[in-house]
């Protein structure tokens, strides 16, 4: 009974799997959770190093922007860029304890959702201005050996907004990743603040690059790198989606404050939409 039941979950979810980029749910839109439900977020998986039949953590997110392609920051993969096989990425992954072994997970309710799935890489394209040096400019493009299939637990996240502010600045945006402290995936919402104020909140005595900017997290928690920075697009007054806005370039820590980096998506989507249509 308990296998049909799974099975019932299973089939149940797959058939109002939606292929729509960026699904929200606004009544977790706001609550004050600091881990994901296993729907929530879908977007967001993690980058594995790949030893033979052996995967071991980078420690670093991935951002599904594309049934063939995920983003991730440079410098969580210039080490594989030579040799895409030594790195592979985990998708519909809620709980990093779970592995592409277990066909379902389940919680101590017995609520259970698929098992996450393993996807090799083909290709890593790293934006031709990253910068190793002031960490500018810090993305990279990973194309999957072959296509997602879409699922509830399993959806990419819109590249852009129907309507944009021109200015981040003073405005709560939600972020979702997972983090050194905890194997669930994580939330929350970072406060973004003037070049001025971040150079104060890190004590930089040079002003931090030009297309990355500062995210203040009311937790200290610490969250692994390209994790998503998201706004939300809205119609007729109703929350509809989410598009991404920035991804996670370092946590920096001055003190007892760690402030966000955020690596600015917005100038470049022009090159992640071309490399995604030439491959």
């Amino acid at each position: 009974m308990f296998v049909k039941l799974v099975l019932l979950i299973f089939v149940i979810g797959t058939v109002r799997a939606v292929t729509e980029c960026g699904v929200l749910d606004e009544s977790r839109l706001h609550d004050n959770d600091q881990t994901t439900y296993p729907n929530e977020y879908p977007w967001v998986g993690l980058l594995m190093n790949q030893d033979g039949g052996r995967l071991t953590h980078t420690r670093c997110n991935v951002i599904i922007i594309h049934e063939l392609h995920v983003l991730t920051t440079a410098s969580c993969v210039r080490k594989f860029q030579k040799q895409p096989r030594n790195a592979a990425v985990l998708l519909g992954i809620y709980n990093e304890t779970h592995t592409p072994d277990n066909e379902f997970v389940c919680n101590a309710k017995g609520f259970c959702v698929p098992g996450p799935l393993l996807f090799q890489l083909a290709d890593i394209k790293i934006n031709p201005l990253a910068d190793k040096d002031t960490g500018d400019n810090d993305l990279a493009i990973l194309k999957l050996t072959e296509p997602i299939n879409y699922t509830p637990y399993i959806l990419p996240i819109c590249l852009e907004g129907a309507t944009e502010p021109d200015s981040l600045t003073s405005r709560n945006l939600p972020f979702s990743g997972f983090t050194h402290s905890n194997y669930l995936r994580g939330k929350g919402k970072a406060f973004i603040v003037s070049r001025q104020h971040c150079n104060l909140l890190t004590s930089s005595k040079t002003p931090w690059p030009q297309n990355q900017f500062c995210g203040f997290p009311p937790k200290t928690t610490r969250f692994y790198e390209a994790t998503a920075l998201m706004g939300v697009n809205v119609v007729k007054d109703v929350p509809e989606n989410f598009y991404l806005v920035a991804i996670l370039a370092k946590m920096y820590k001055s003190g007892v404050v760690n402030t966000m980096i955020y690596q600015d998506l917005r100038p470049w989507r022009d090159w992640i939409k071309e490399n995604i249509k030439s491959s």
